[in-house]
Protein backbone atom coordinates (compact mmCIF):
# COMPACT_ATOMS: atom_id res chain seq x y z
CA UNK A 1 0.00 0.00 0.00
CA UNK A 2 1.16 3.63 -0.51
CA UNK A 3 3.92 4.82 1.81
CA UNK A 4 3.89 8.56 2.58
CA UNK A 5 6.66 10.65 4.12
CA UNK A 6 6.86 14.27 5.30
CA UNK A 7 9.53 16.42 3.64
CA UNK A 8 11.04 19.90 3.56
CA UNK A 9 9.55 21.59 0.55
CA UNK A 10 11.31 24.29 -1.46
CA UNK A 11 9.20 27.39 -2.05
CA UNK A 12 9.60 30.86 -3.46
CA UNK A 13 10.86 33.44 -0.96
CA UNK A 14 8.08 36.01 -0.98
CA UNK A 15 10.40 38.68 0.38
CA UNK A 16 12.56 38.23 -2.73
CA UNK A 17 9.96 37.82 -5.49
CA UNK A 18 6.91 39.67 -4.15
CA UNK A 19 3.65 38.36 -5.59
CA UNK A 20 3.89 34.54 -5.79
CA UNK A 21 1.31 34.45 -8.58
CA UNK A 22 3.88 36.03 -10.91
CA UNK A 23 6.38 33.18 -10.58
CA UNK A 24 4.20 30.02 -10.69
CA UNK A 25 2.54 28.35 -13.70
CA UNK A 26 0.15 25.52 -14.54
CA UNK A 27 1.82 22.13 -15.21
CA UNK A 28 4.19 22.06 -18.19
CA UNK A 29 1.99 19.83 -20.34
CA UNK A 30 -0.91 22.30 -20.53
CA UNK A 31 1.25 25.30 -21.46
CA UNK A 32 1.22 26.34 -25.13
CA UNK A 33 4.14 27.98 -26.94
CA UNK A 34 2.44 31.37 -26.63
CA UNK A 35 1.79 30.84 -22.92
CA UNK A 36 5.42 29.86 -22.36
CA UNK A 37 6.51 33.19 -23.85
CA UNK A 38 3.97 34.97 -21.63
CA UNK A 39 5.34 33.39 -18.47
CA UNK A 40 8.94 34.08 -19.55
CA UNK A 41 8.11 37.77 -19.82
CA UNK A 42 6.01 37.90 -16.67
CA UNK A 43 8.82 37.68 -14.11
CA UNK A 44 12.59 36.99 -14.29
CA UNK A 45 12.24 34.26 -11.65
CA UNK A 46 9.19 32.55 -13.13
CA UNK A 47 9.31 28.75 -12.78
CA UNK A 48 8.83 28.43 -16.56
CA UNK A 49 12.63 28.75 -16.80
CA UNK A 50 12.89 25.53 -14.80
CA UNK A 51 10.09 23.40 -16.24
CA UNK A 52 10.14 24.52 -19.92
CA UNK A 53 13.41 26.32 -20.56
CA UNK A 54 13.52 27.77 -24.08
CA UNK A 55 16.11 26.90 -26.69
CA UNK A 56 18.54 29.66 -27.57
CA UNK A 57 19.80 30.44 -31.06
CA UNK A 58 23.31 29.90 -29.80
CA UNK A 59 22.61 26.45 -28.34
CA UNK A 60 24.85 23.83 -29.93
CA UNK A 61 23.85 21.08 -27.51
CA UNK A 62 20.27 19.77 -27.57
CA UNK A 63 20.52 19.36 -23.81
CA UNK A 64 21.34 23.05 -23.29
CA UNK A 65 17.82 24.04 -22.10
CA UNK A 66 17.92 21.34 -19.42
CA UNK A 67 21.40 22.42 -18.30
CA UNK A 68 20.22 26.03 -18.20
CA UNK A 69 17.24 25.03 -16.04
CA UNK A 70 19.65 23.34 -13.60
CA UNK A 71 21.82 26.47 -13.51
CA UNK A 72 18.82 28.69 -12.77
CA UNK A 73 17.67 26.37 -9.99
CA UNK A 74 21.10 26.23 -8.36
CA UNK A 75 21.60 29.99 -8.64
CA UNK A 76 18.16 30.89 -7.32
CA UNK A 77 18.60 28.57 -4.36
CA UNK A 78 21.99 30.08 -3.56
CA UNK A 79 20.52 33.59 -3.84
CA UNK A 80 17.59 32.65 -1.58
CA UNK A 81 15.08 33.32 -4.31
CA UNK A 82 14.06 29.77 -3.40
CA UNK A 83 14.14 28.65 0.23
CA UNK A 84 13.62 25.30 1.91
CA UNK A 85 11.33 24.87 4.90
CA UNK A 86 13.38 24.08 7.99
CA UNK A 87 11.20 21.28 9.44
CA UNK A 88 9.74 18.33 7.49
CA UNK A 89 5.98 18.24 7.26
CA UNK A 90 2.93 17.39 5.21
CA UNK A 91 1.41 20.29 3.31
CA UNK A 92 -2.25 21.13 2.81
CA UNK A 93 -2.97 22.76 -0.55
CA UNK A 94 -6.39 24.33 -1.15
CA UNK A 95 -7.61 25.81 -4.42
CA UNK A 96 -10.74 27.98 -4.50
CA UNK A 97 -12.37 28.80 -7.82
CA UNK A 98 -15.58 29.44 -9.74
CA UNK A 99 -16.64 27.09 -12.52
CA UNK A 100 -19.82 27.68 -14.53
CA UNK A 101 -20.94 30.26 -11.93
CA UNK A 102 -20.50 27.79 -9.05
CA UNK A 103 -18.03 28.40 -6.20
CA UNK A 104 -15.85 25.37 -5.41
CA UNK A 105 -13.02 24.39 -3.08
CA UNK A 106 -10.59 21.55 -3.74
CA UNK A 107 -8.19 20.56 -0.95
CA UNK A 108 -5.36 18.05 -1.07
CA UNK A 109 -2.43 16.78 0.98
CA UNK A 110 1.14 17.12 -0.30
CA UNK A 111 3.69 14.50 0.76
CA UNK A 112 6.47 12.38 -0.69
CA UNK A 113 5.20 8.94 -1.76
CA UNK A 114 7.35 5.87 -2.34
CA UNK A 115 7.74 5.02 -6.03
CA UNK A 116 6.52 1.55 -6.93
CA UNK A 117 5.57 -0.26 -10.10
CA UNK A 118 1.95 0.46 -10.93
CA UNK A 119 -0.35 -1.94 -9.12
CA UNK A 120 2.28 -3.37 -6.78
CA UNK A 121 1.70 -0.83 -4.02
CA UNK A 122 -1.81 0.39 -4.65
CA UNK A 123 -0.69 3.20 -6.97
CA UNK A 124 -2.66 2.95 -10.19
CA UNK A 125 -2.54 4.84 -13.52
CA UNK A 126 -5.57 5.58 -15.67
CA UNK A 127 -4.05 6.83 -18.96
CA UNK A 128 -1.40 5.75 -21.45
CA UNK A 129 1.84 7.74 -21.58
CA UNK A 130 3.58 9.05 -24.71
CA UNK A 131 7.30 8.45 -25.44
CA UNK A 132 8.23 12.06 -26.29
CA UNK A 133 7.15 13.68 -22.97
CA UNK A 134 8.78 10.81 -21.05
CA UNK A 135 12.19 11.50 -22.66
CA UNK A 136 11.79 15.23 -22.08
CA UNK A 137 11.02 14.87 -18.36
CA UNK A 138 13.86 12.36 -17.90
CA UNK A 139 16.41 14.82 -19.31
CA UNK A 140 15.10 17.54 -17.00
CA UNK A 141 15.26 15.26 -13.97
CA UNK A 142 18.79 14.09 -14.75
CA UNK A 143 20.13 17.64 -15.13
CA UNK A 144 18.30 19.35 -12.26
CA UNK A 145 17.92 16.50 -9.74
CA UNK A 146 14.79 18.29 -8.63
CA UNK A 147 11.00 18.17 -8.80
CA UNK A 148 9.34 21.48 -9.61
CA UNK A 149 5.72 20.33 -9.57
CA UNK A 150 3.44 17.74 -8.00
CA UNK A 151 2.00 14.52 -9.35
CA UNK A 152 -1.78 14.82 -8.89
CA UNK A 153 -3.37 11.70 -7.41
CA UNK A 154 -6.74 10.72 -5.94
CA UNK A 155 -7.89 8.64 -3.00
CA UNK A 156 -11.28 7.56 -1.70
CA UNK A 157 -12.54 8.53 1.75
CA UNK A 158 -16.34 8.10 1.73
CA UNK A 159 -16.38 7.97 5.53
CA UNK A 160 -14.47 11.30 5.66
CA UNK A 161 -11.95 10.04 8.20
CA UNK A 162 -9.41 12.69 7.22
CA UNK A 163 -11.87 15.56 6.87
CA UNK A 164 -11.85 16.76 10.47
CA UNK A 165 -8.06 16.48 10.99
CA UNK A 166 -7.45 18.46 7.78
CA UNK A 167 -10.05 21.12 8.62
CA UNK A 168 -8.56 21.43 12.10
CA UNK A 169 -5.13 22.26 10.68
CA UNK A 170 -6.66 24.75 8.24
CA UNK A 171 -7.91 26.88 11.11
CA UNK A 172 -4.40 28.31 11.35
CA UNK A 173 -3.22 31.07 9.00
CA UNK A 174 -1.68 29.71 5.76
CA UNK A 175 2.05 30.05 5.14
CA UNK A 176 1.35 31.18 1.59
CA UNK A 177 -1.62 32.69 -0.27
CA UNK A 178 -1.95 34.04 -3.80
CA UNK A 179 -4.39 34.22 -6.71
CA UNK A 180 -3.40 33.27 -10.25
CA UNK A 181 -4.57 35.01 -13.41
CA UNK A 182 -7.20 32.32 -14.05
CA UNK A 183 -9.01 33.41 -10.87
CA UNK A 184 -7.95 30.43 -8.73
CA UNK A 185 -7.06 31.32 -5.13
CA UNK A 186 -4.25 29.14 -3.70
CA UNK A 187 -3.73 28.57 0.05
CA UNK A 188 -0.85 26.52 1.52
CA UNK A 189 -0.42 25.18 5.07
CA UNK A 190 2.61 23.32 6.42
CA UNK A 191 1.75 20.79 9.15
CA UNK A 192 4.59 19.59 11.41
CA UNK A 193 2.35 18.06 14.10
CA UNK A 194 3.53 14.48 14.66
CA UNK A 195 0.06 13.18 15.56
CA UNK A 196 -1.39 14.54 12.31
CA UNK A 197 1.49 13.11 10.25
CA UNK A 198 1.17 9.66 11.90
CA UNK A 199 -2.59 9.66 11.30
CA UNK A 200 -2.16 10.50 7.61
CA UNK A 201 0.58 7.91 7.06
CA UNK A 202 -1.46 5.21 8.82
CA UNK A 203 -4.61 6.12 6.83
CA UNK A 204 -2.95 5.75 3.43
CA UNK A 205 -1.40 2.38 4.22
CA UNK A 206 -4.87 0.93 3.62
CA UNK A 207 -5.70 2.97 0.53
CA UNK A 208 -5.14 3.05 -3.23
CA UNK A 209 -3.86 6.11 -5.04
CA UNK A 210 -5.08 6.84 -8.56
CA UNK A 211 -2.85 9.03 -10.71
CA UNK A 212 -4.97 11.87 -12.08
CA UNK A 213 -2.23 13.98 -13.70
CA UNK A 214 1.49 13.43 -13.96
CA UNK A 215 1.76 9.93 -15.44
CA UNK A 216 4.91 10.92 -17.35
CA UNK A 217 6.50 12.54 -14.29
CA UNK A 218 5.70 9.50 -12.14
CA UNK A 219 7.04 7.06 -14.75
CA UNK A 220 10.18 9.17 -15.16
CA UNK A 221 10.86 9.24 -11.42
CA UNK A 222 10.18 5.50 -11.16
CA UNK A 223 12.62 4.71 -13.96
CA UNK A 224 15.27 6.88 -12.32
CA UNK A 225 14.66 5.15 -8.97
CA UNK A 226 15.15 1.76 -10.63
CA UNK A 227 18.46 2.93 -12.10
CA UNK A 228 19.66 3.87 -8.61
CA UNK A 229 18.72 0.43 -7.31
CA UNK A 230 20.44 -1.35 -10.22
CA UNK A 231 23.61 0.71 -9.87
CA UNK A 232 23.97 -0.08 -6.18
CA UNK A 233 24.78 3.58 -5.46
CA UNK A 234 21.67 4.26 -3.38
CA UNK A 235 21.33 4.88 0.32
CA UNK A 236 18.97 2.01 1.03
CA UNK A 237 15.17 2.01 1.18
CA UNK A 238 15.06 5.49 2.70
CA UNK A 239 16.93 7.08 -0.20
CA UNK A 240 14.78 10.13 -1.10
CA UNK A 241 15.24 9.32 -4.80
CA UNK A 242 12.82 6.43 -4.28
CA UNK A 243 10.00 8.90 -3.46
CA UNK A 244 8.06 11.51 -5.42
CA UNK A 245 6.12 14.58 -4.31
CA UNK A 246 2.35 14.22 -4.76
CA UNK A 247 -0.75 16.26 -4.17
CA UNK A 248 -3.38 13.77 -3.01
CA UNK A 249 -7.04 14.76 -3.33
CA UNK A 250 -10.16 12.98 -2.11
CA UNK A 251 -12.08 11.84 -5.20
CA UNK A 252 -15.43 12.37 -3.44
CA UNK A 253 -14.52 16.03 -2.95
CA UNK A 254 -17.24 18.11 -4.67
CA UNK A 255 -14.61 20.69 -5.51
CA UNK A 256 -12.77 18.27 -7.81
CA UNK A 257 -13.94 18.74 -11.40
CA UNK A 258 -13.34 16.56 -14.46
CA UNK A 259 -13.52 18.46 -17.74
CA UNK A 260 -13.51 17.17 -21.33
CA UNK A 261 -10.55 17.25 -23.72
CA UNK A 262 -11.68 17.87 -27.30
CA UNK A 263 -10.10 16.35 -30.42
CA UNK A 264 -9.01 18.24 -33.55
CA UNK A 265 -8.28 16.24 -36.71
CA UNK A 266 -5.30 18.00 -38.27
CA UNK A 267 -4.91 18.87 -41.96
CA UNK A 268 -4.62 15.64 -43.92
CA UNK A 269 -6.09 13.80 -46.86
CA UNK A 270 -9.63 13.21 -45.65
CA UNK A 271 -12.86 12.10 -47.21
CA UNK A 272 -15.41 14.63 -48.40
CA UNK A 273 -17.78 15.83 -45.67
CA UNK A 274 -20.98 14.39 -47.09
CA UNK A 275 -19.30 11.02 -47.55
CA UNK A 276 -18.08 11.18 -43.96
CA UNK A 277 -21.57 11.89 -42.71
CA UNK A 278 -22.93 8.91 -44.63
CA UNK A 279 -20.26 6.74 -43.03
CA UNK A 280 -21.03 8.02 -39.54
CA UNK A 281 -24.73 7.32 -40.01
CA UNK A 282 -23.85 3.66 -39.78
CA UNK A 283 -23.23 4.12 -36.05
CA UNK A 284 -24.84 7.47 -35.19
CA UNK A 285 -27.90 9.57 -35.72
CA UNK A 286 -26.39 12.64 -37.39
CA UNK A 287 -28.24 15.95 -37.20
CA UNK A 288 -27.21 19.46 -38.14
CA UNK A 289 -27.47 21.89 -35.24
CA UNK A 290 -28.95 25.32 -35.84
CA UNK A 291 -26.76 27.74 -33.92
CA UNK A 292 -27.61 31.38 -33.11
CA UNK A 293 -26.33 34.14 -35.32
CA UNK A 294 -23.50 36.29 -34.05
CA UNK A 295 -20.22 35.49 -32.32
CA UNK A 296 -18.61 32.13 -32.95
CA UNK A 297 -18.18 31.67 -29.19
CA UNK A 298 -21.95 31.76 -28.69
CA UNK A 299 -22.43 29.17 -31.42
CA UNK A 300 -19.83 26.84 -29.92
CA UNK A 301 -21.27 27.03 -26.42
CA UNK A 302 -24.77 26.48 -27.79
CA UNK A 303 -23.51 23.19 -29.23
CA UNK A 304 -21.70 22.27 -26.01
CA UNK A 305 -24.83 22.86 -23.93
CA UNK A 306 -26.83 20.67 -26.30
CA UNK A 307 -24.12 18.02 -26.13
CA UNK A 308 -24.19 18.06 -22.34
CA UNK A 309 -27.96 17.57 -22.21
CA UNK A 310 -27.91 14.84 -24.86
CA UNK A 311 -25.05 13.06 -23.09
CA UNK A 312 -27.19 12.54 -20.01
CA UNK A 313 -29.32 10.05 -21.95
CA UNK A 314 -27.04 8.72 -24.71
CA UNK A 315 -23.50 8.58 -26.02
CA UNK A 316 -23.01 11.76 -28.06
CA UNK A 317 -20.39 13.97 -29.74
CA UNK A 318 -20.42 17.45 -31.21
CA UNK A 319 -18.75 18.18 -34.55
CA UNK A 320 -17.60 21.32 -36.35
CA UNK A 321 -16.85 21.25 -40.07
CA UNK A 322 -15.59 24.15 -42.17
CA UNK A 323 -16.49 25.11 -45.76
CA UNK A 324 -19.35 25.16 -45.38
CA UNK A 325 -19.56 25.83 -41.65
CA UNK A 326 -21.57 23.08 -40.02
CA UNK A 327 -22.23 22.13 -36.44
CA UNK A 328 -23.36 18.53 -36.08
CA UNK A 329 -24.59 16.36 -33.23
CA UNK A 330 -23.76 12.65 -33.31
CA UNK A 331 -25.94 10.41 -31.13
CA UNK A 332 -25.09 6.71 -30.82
CA UNK A 333 -27.68 4.40 -32.34
CA UNK A 334 -29.15 2.21 -29.63
CA UNK A 335 -29.20 -0.84 -31.91
CA UNK A 336 -25.39 -0.70 -32.01
CA UNK A 337 -23.64 -2.41 -29.10
CA UNK A 338 -20.23 -0.79 -28.32
CA UNK A 339 -19.13 -4.10 -26.86
CA UNK A 340 -19.51 -5.61 -30.32
CA UNK A 341 -18.50 -2.65 -32.49
CA UNK A 342 -15.30 -1.81 -30.59
CA UNK A 343 -12.77 -4.48 -31.43
CA UNK A 344 -9.96 -5.68 -29.19
CA UNK A 345 -9.35 -7.35 -25.86
CA UNK A 346 -10.91 -4.70 -23.67
CA UNK A 347 -13.43 -4.79 -20.84
CA UNK A 348 -17.03 -3.80 -21.52
CA UNK A 349 -16.50 -0.73 -19.35
CA UNK A 350 -13.60 0.38 -21.55
CA UNK A 351 -15.56 -0.22 -24.75
CA UNK A 352 -18.44 1.89 -23.49
CA UNK A 353 -16.36 4.99 -22.77
CA UNK A 354 -17.17 7.95 -25.00
CA UNK A 355 -13.48 8.50 -25.71
CA UNK A 356 -13.05 4.84 -26.70
CA UNK A 357 -15.96 4.99 -29.16
CA UNK A 358 -14.57 8.19 -30.67
CA UNK A 359 -11.10 6.75 -31.17
CA UNK A 360 -11.97 3.16 -32.11
CA UNK A 361 -15.06 3.83 -34.23
CA UNK A 362 -14.86 7.38 -35.60
CA UNK A 363 -11.11 7.83 -35.95
CA UNK A 364 -10.07 4.29 -36.85
CA UNK A 365 -13.08 2.99 -38.77
CA UNK A 366 -14.54 6.16 -40.35
CA UNK A 367 -11.45 8.34 -40.83
CA UNK A 368 -8.86 5.59 -41.21
CA UNK A 369 -6.50 6.99 -38.55
CA UNK A 370 -4.57 4.07 -37.04
CA UNK A 371 -4.69 3.75 -33.26
CA UNK A 372 -0.93 3.53 -32.70
CA UNK A 373 0.75 6.34 -30.76
CA UNK A 374 2.69 7.81 -33.69
CA UNK A 375 -0.42 8.07 -35.88
CA UNK A 376 -2.45 9.65 -33.09
CA UNK A 377 0.27 12.21 -32.33
CA UNK A 378 0.61 13.04 -36.04
CA UNK A 379 -3.09 13.38 -36.83
CA UNK A 380 -4.88 14.45 -33.65
CA UNK A 381 -4.50 17.58 -31.54
CA UNK A 382 -5.92 17.60 -28.02
CA UNK A 383 -7.27 20.80 -26.47
CA UNK A 384 -9.37 21.92 -23.54
CA UNK A 385 -10.32 25.12 -25.34
CA UNK A 386 -13.29 24.63 -27.70
CA UNK A 387 -12.72 28.01 -29.38
CA UNK A 388 -9.07 27.19 -30.04
CA UNK A 389 -10.24 23.97 -31.69
CA UNK A 390 -12.67 25.80 -33.97
CA UNK A 391 -10.05 28.41 -34.91
CA UNK A 392 -7.70 25.62 -36.00
CA UNK A 393 -10.29 24.43 -38.49
CA UNK A 394 -11.19 27.93 -39.66
CA UNK A 395 -7.51 28.69 -40.33
CA UNK A 396 -7.20 25.63 -42.56
CA UNK A 397 -4.60 23.90 -40.34
CA UNK A 398 -7.17 21.29 -39.28
CA UNK A 399 -10.22 19.69 -40.85
CA UNK A 400 -12.69 18.61 -38.13
CA UNK A 401 -13.36 19.19 -34.44
CA UNK A 402 -14.94 16.53 -32.25
CA UNK A 403 -16.35 17.77 -28.94
CA UNK A 404 -16.78 15.38 -26.00
CA UNK A 405 -18.55 15.27 -22.67
CA UNK A 406 -16.24 14.68 -19.66
CA UNK A 407 -15.32 11.21 -18.45
CA UNK A 408 -16.92 10.36 -15.11
CA UNK A 409 -14.57 9.97 -12.17
CA UNK A 410 -16.24 6.64 -11.30
CA UNK A 411 -15.16 5.33 -14.71
CA UNK A 412 -11.58 6.42 -14.02
CA UNK A 413 -11.55 4.51 -10.76
CA UNK A 414 -13.20 1.35 -12.06
CA UNK A 415 -10.88 1.09 -15.06
CA UNK A 416 -7.79 1.69 -12.96
CA UNK A 417 -8.93 -1.05 -10.57
CA UNK A 418 -9.20 -3.39 -13.57
CA UNK A 419 -5.66 -2.54 -14.65
CA UNK A 420 -6.80 -0.87 -17.88
CA UNK A 421 -5.64 2.49 -19.16
CA UNK A 422 -7.75 4.97 -21.09
CA UNK A 423 -6.55 6.55 -24.33
CA UNK A 424 -4.27 9.53 -23.75
CA UNK A 425 -5.92 12.81 -22.75
CA UNK A 426 -9.17 11.13 -21.73
CA UNK A 427 -9.55 13.37 -18.69
CA UNK A 428 -8.72 16.89 -17.58
CA UNK A 429 -8.83 17.17 -13.81
CA UNK A 430 -9.43 20.68 -12.57
CA UNK A 431 -7.99 22.56 -10.82
CA UNK A 432 -4.42 21.34 -11.21
CA UNK A 433 -1.67 21.92 -8.63
CA UNK A 434 0.59 24.66 -9.98
CA UNK A 435 4.28 24.24 -10.77
CA UNK A 436 6.62 26.14 -8.46
CA UNK A 437 4.29 26.11 -5.45
CA UNK A 438 6.03 23.26 -3.56
CA UNK A 439 9.30 21.96 -5.04
CA UNK A 440 11.97 19.57 -3.79
CA UNK A 441 15.46 18.25 -4.38
CA UNK A 442 15.08 14.55 -5.12
CA UNK A 443 18.34 13.77 -3.28
CA UNK A 444 17.24 15.36 0.00
CA UNK A 445 14.36 15.17 2.45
Amino acid sequence: MPELRPFRGIRYNQEAVGDISLVVTPPYDVISQEERDFYYNRHPYNVIRLILNRKSRTDKDENAPYKRAAEFFSRWFAQRILIRDSIPGIYIYRQRYILESEYKECTGLVARVRLEEFGNSGILPHEEIMPKPFKDRMKLLEKTMASFDLVHSLYSDPEEKLKEPILGEMERFPICQFQTKDGIAHDIWLVNDENFIRKVIRFFKKKKLYIADGHHRYQTALEYSKRILQSGTGQGEDDPRHFIAMMIVEMENPGLSVLPVHRVVLKREIIEHEALIRLLERWFYVSEVEVPRGARSGQVYHLLNLLKKTGEEAKAFGVFLHEPDKFLLLVWRQENDPERVVEGEYSNLYKNLDVTVLHKVVFEKALGIPGDRDSVEKNIMFTRDPLEAVKKVESGSASIVFFLNPTKIEQVRELADKGERMPQKSTYFYPKPFSGVIMSKITEW
